[in-house]
């Protein structure tokens, strides 16, 4: 069966739009990674039934990096540059806020763990679309033949070395982003025997063929 007949970008202006801002603020690396989330979250939500209302969880998935663009990049962590790029966009198109918001919390909330399922089924699937291709989420699920065409639709382009480029370049100018969650911190000192799993690690480990 064909990529193109298990997942189909809603056809709507304002998916439209939110596809072109992301190809115009984005790296290539960046623009495949963030299609190839919304690929794995779409394919996720099929294989599961997920509910969840695919204009937004689209417009979610393609957005949720412009933090990392030059355009983008503002003072906040980037996941909330990401989110108010994206909501400011959206507020220009006069998209009622309570979407705006399923949006943003999507959006702002795809690097934290366990939240975004308690969010919306538009947060839970940026987070596994975006966790699968960075490798933190196995992709076992998918077969070799759909993860091929997947491939071939949006090449990885060295996507493991160019995102920690990306990252390192946001945390060189914005220390203090890499540090707003404590848990880590207390756990390091207080619990006998904690490992946390280095980001950089899992990303190069994933089973991507590059």
């Amino acid at each position: 069966m064909l990529l193109t007949d298990l997942v189909t970008p809603p056809d709507t202006a304002l998916c439209t739009a939110a596809e072109e801002m992301a190809r115009m603020a984005s790296d290539p690396f960046l623009y495949n990674h963030v299609s190839r989330s919304f690929v794995f979250g779409a394919l996720t939500a099929r294989a599961t039934g997920m509910q969840h209302d695919p204009e937004l969880f689209y417009i979610a998935a393609m957005l949720h990096d412009l933090g990392l663009t030059e355009q983008y990049m503002a003072d906040d962590r980037f996941e909330v540059d990401a989110a108010e790029a994206a909501a400011s966009f959206l507020a220009a198109q006069n998209v009622e806020q309570s979407r705006i918001d399923r949006v943003w919390d999507a959006i702002a909330l795809h690097t934290t763990f366990s939240i975004p399922q308690k969010k919306s089924p538009e947060a839970a699937l940026v987070q596994i679309g975006a966790g699968l291709d960075v490798g933190v989420i196995p992709h076992d699920q998918i077969t070799p033949e759909v993860m091929e065409q997947v491939l071939d639709a949006y090449p990885r382009l060295g996507f493991k070395k160019a995102m920690e480029q990306a990252l390192t370049r946001i945390y060189k100018a914005k220390p203090m982003t890499a540090m707003h969650n404590f848990g880590a911190d207390v756990a390091h000192r207080h619990v006998p025997g904690f490992h946390q799993p280095h980001f950089c690690d899992v990303m190069h480990g994933a089973d991507f063929p590059e």
